[in-house]
């Protein structure tokens, strides 16, 4: 299995790919001044992911074979936050090309953009479920960050998160059933898992900023970024909150862990 993250060790962000049984690191992008917010292909072939070039936000893809980086949006104003559907074919994103951040979903065979939230509020962060039919994403319309809940194919958002003041950044275990998401009280940031048939919310991880949590593809783990003298590594806690590690990684700050899928080969 593999991860990818973001790492400031050559100066601007860029993206890398560590193999977890070996710790080998590689660098995966070289192009733009800022290359932030991995996500993984179902197939684990491709990682797509937010490019600033040319004084605003696009999403690009690079096929781990060829290595060459294909834009996929080209939209006025920022182009983030992208998250592959199950079934490979779509891309959930954060578009402003309206003046305000809202979701889309963007068929990747022909570049057709729907768009799924409409209103005053941001709404970013739109992450599939397993099973294709829904997205949760994050929106301030209630006044703060929390997460909502929709159809895949647009429609009435669902508030799921409401302890604290902020609750963000979610991913879904590969069973569907729950949600790994930073949940901020009291100016603490710390990871936690929400059981979605419950409404449970429990925190798991004890840091003042742990950020970006991923779970990994059989559930038992979760992977987030957090700080430890003042610079930014990479740690990891399992979904029953009983196991914390700290992983070693080289020079620069480090952010936004994402996990592999399982992959399945022939």
């Amino acid at each position: 299995k593999k991860m990818a993250f973001v790492s400031n060790r050559t100066g601007a962000p860029q993206i890398y790919i560590q193999d977890a049984n070996s710790g080998r690191e590689e660098r995966l992008t070289f192009e733009g001044n800022y290359n932030t917010q991995p996500n993984w292909s179902p197939t684990g072939d491709r990682i797509v992911y937010t490019s600033m070039t040319g004084g605003q936000n696009n999403i690009f893809f690079i096929d781990l074979q060829r290595r060459e980086p294909v834009q996929l949006t080209q939209d006025a104003g920022n182009n983030e936050s992208p998250s592959w559907s199950p079934d490979g074919r779509s891309m959930a994103i954060t578009l402003s090309r309206d003046g305000n951040p809202e979701i889309y979903s963007l068929r990747l065979s022909d570049k057709k953009l729907k768009r799924l939230t409409t209103g005053t509020a941001i709404d970013t962060e739109p992450v599939w479920s397993p099973d294709g039919r829904s997205i949760v994403f994050t929106s301030d319309r209630g006044g703060s960050p929390q997460l909502y809940r929709m159809p895949s194919q647009g429609g009435r958002a669902q508030r799921i998160t409401f302890e604290g003041n902020y609750n963000a950044s979610a991913d879904f275990s590969a069973d569907g059933k729950s949600l790994a998401l930073v949940h901020g009280q009291d100016g603490h940031f710390q990871i936690a898992v929400l059981d979605l048939d419950r409404g449970l919310l429990r925190v798991l991880s004890d840091g003042r900023l742990d950020e970006s949590p991923s779970f990994a593809p059989n559930g038992s783990m979760i992977i987030y970024a957090t700080e430890t003298g003042h610079r930014g590594v990479l740690a990891a806690v399992s979904s029953d909150g009983r196991f914390h590690q700290q992983f070693s990684l080289s020079e620069g700050n480090v952010r936004e862990p994402v996990w592999s899928p399982f992959l399945t080969r022939k």
